[in-house]
């Protein structure tokens, strides 16, 4: 979401549709997305041999929650930050991880490829390695 894996040389990104693209987790869906032709036309077969194709219902609902992608991830990010950075000054805490703080040692490479907003955060994920 925050990140384009393809523009950076991924072949096939997997995208968690019942988690933040769907965002009211009563679809289970997943989403392949690619952009090599030949990538591609071998998984349209196997999705047309295997079956592995959504119900237009759930199309529908994972389309509801697209709508608000946007703002939820806005959110998503900015409250990661403000966490990690909240748990990066207490007495408890050993370390944090998390890419837009400046102490990761990824952060330059984090500004540079994630699209998120440069002072709202890269991410919802937040890792904390307790004393």
């Amino acid at each position: 979401i925050n990140q384009k894996p393809l523009d950076f040389g991924a072949d096939i990104v997997l995208h968690s549709v019942t988690k933040f693209l769907n965002g009211h987790t009563d679809v289970v869906m997943g989403a392949l997305v690619c952009n090599d032709d030949q990538i591609a036309k071998r998984l349209q077969f196997y999705q047309n041999a295997i079956g592995g194709v959504p119900s237009p219902f759930d199309t529908w609902l994972a389309l509801r929650g697209m709508r608000t992608l946007h703002v939820r991830i806005c959110r998503a990010n900015s409250n990661a930050l403000k966490i990690a950075t909240a748990l990066e000054a207490h007495k408890n805490v050993e370390r944090v991880s998390y890419p837009f703080l400046k102490s990761h040692r990824q952060y330059e490479v984090a500004k540079r490829q994630m699209t998120a907003n440069k002072d709202s955060g890269g991410g919802a994920m937040v890792t904390v390695f307790l004393k």
